[in-house]
């Protein structure tokens, strides 16, 4: 209830105005009670990026259970991603700001390992796709991994979303652009060495993605 009610607070008023104080008189409890449960604001952030893994999680795990080859699921997998800091920005833009030293310098210890605990999972499916799409071949990269390749993957997503949120005047932000990302993604997917998908059939992974994404916000 306090991470939900968190992110509320975040989307009415900004991060830089959430304090453990005023998420105890939002939550009609006394600060001791919230002490109880963060240590510090950057516990609380900690904990909402770990909730934004939970959900990349669930949209992973989504994703790989259908009935799809290997690169099909890995193009899946960056488009959910995508989509996910679409459609819940707030959780985006903690999880980014909880990736700074200060940040996890100032929580706890206990916190961070839980959040490891999720995102260790993570890797695991991203893992199990990728090595699906590797044995389906071809994976053509002489100089790196699939592994490596896959964050290289991640890295350009992560780029694109964090200029996406940071103004909606940005080239590919409008759903005129949807067509340009598909390009743009289908050519990292070549360069770094697997199959190139048309866009035709990335439209149709686009729109199962986003049936999965969507509708698992829309139930928080």
């Amino acid at each position: 209830m306090l991470v939900h009610l968190a992110l509320e607070m975040i989307e009415r008023d900004g991060f830089h105005n959430l304090t453990l104080g005023r998420l105890a008189s939002e939550a009609d409890y006394s600060k001791g009670t919230i002490y109880n449960h963060f240590t510090c604001r950057e516990d609380l952030l900690i904990e909402l990026s770990s909730e934004s893994a939970r959900r990349q999680l669930r949209y992973y795990q989504a994703v790989a259970d259908l009935a799809w080859g290997g690169v099909r699921a890995l193009y899946g997998l960056m488009l959910a991603y995508m989509r996910h800091a679409e459609v819940t920005p707030v959780l985006f833009e903690c999880s980014i700001t909880a990736r700074t030293d200060t940040v996890c310098e100032a929580a706890s210890e206990a916190r961070l390992q839980r959040r490891d605990l999720v995102e260790a999972q993570m890797a695991q499916v991203v893992g199990s796709v990728v090595e699906r799409a590797a044995a389906e071949g071809p994976f053509t990269n002489p100089r790196v991994s699939p592994a490596v390749a896959v964050d290289a993957l991640r890295s350009y997503i992560l780029g694109y979303a964090a200029m996406h949120l940071l103004s909606r005047r940005f080239l590919w932000a409008a759903e005129s652009g949807r067509h340009d990302r598909l390009l743009v993604l289908a050519s990292m997917v070549e360069g770094l060495g697997w199959p190139r998908l048309e866009v035709e059939e990335l439209v149709t992974i686009q729109e199962a993605v986003n049936e999965i994404v969507d509708s698992s916000s829309a139930d928080r």
